[in-house]
């Protein structure tokens, strides 16, 4: 049953209709939709703030994010917070792997079946991929200096934004992880999975060694890695 306009509207849904009757609303109450206990007023306000280029705003915005519970306004929230580009790149980057329980914390039970590259389960990792490009640089930084469950989601982002952007800044710097973290099953995943999005021989061997891994979902994602990149190398050269 599909859910009614009432249900909707408390998970923070909002027609476009609706957006227009509160164009004239001033920043001042938009600020303070974004605190209402109306989820559909919630993403109102952050629908409405997303042009504005203050990092006072952008900040709560964040802050927002962080605790935000409902889907659609949790989703406006993320739009509008990846508007801002790389200016919130450098805030987003150190909450990586802390807003909610959806992140991968172990290896997976089944493997990933589609050859295209994943969506993010980190909702700030998600909003990252959003900015693109701009974000790279605080990624890779986050691979050398961030907390572990920072380097896990800023793995899934670079992965992400390689593939779609077809961004190679971050080859390298994964290669190097495989040997620091030959140890940790799930960031090695996690550096597999990435390492689909860089179509060179030498990310190819790489991905080859672990076909034969003694643990099972390496050998599932690197070669469903394999597949992606061969397809992606093929779009390629079209």
């Amino acid at each position: 049953m599909k859910s009614n306009d009432e249900q909707l509207k408390s998970r923070g849904y909002v027609d476009e209709h609706e957006i227009k009757d509160f164009l004239d609303v001033s920043k001042e109450e938009l600020l303070d939709f974004l605190h209402s206990k109306e989820a559909a007023k919630r993403t109102i306000a952050a629908r409405l703030l997303k042009n504005n280029r203050d990092m006072n705003i952008l900040k709560e915005l964040i802050s927002c994010l962080l605790k935000e519970k409902k889907l659609y306004t949790k989703i406006e929230l993320s739009e509008s917070v990846s508007a801002y580009g790389e200016e919130a790149s450098q805030i987003l980057i150190q909450h990586l792997g802390k807003v909610g329980k959806n992140q991968h914390a172990e290896l997976p039970d089944k493997p990933f079946e589609k050859s295209s590259y994943p969506l993010p389960r980190d909702i700030i990792s998600r909003t990252i991929c959003k900015i693109g490009v701009p974000a790279i640089q605080y990624l890779r930084d986050c691979l050398h200096t961030g907390l572990y469950k920072q380097k896990l989601e800023a793995i899934d982002a670079i992965g992400f934004i390689s593939y779609y952007e077809n961004d190679h800044s971050c080859q390298n710097d994964l290669i190097v992880m495989i040997d620091q973290y030959k140890d940790d099953p799930l960031m090695i995943w996690k550096i597999l999975r990435a390492l689909q999005s860089f179509n060179s021989v030498e990310v190819l061997e790489i991905l080859e060694k672990f076909v034969n891994s003694d643990i099972k979902q390496l050998r599932w994602e690197a070669r469903r890695s394999i597949t992606g990149f061969q397809r992606k190398k093929f779009n390629n050269t079209k």
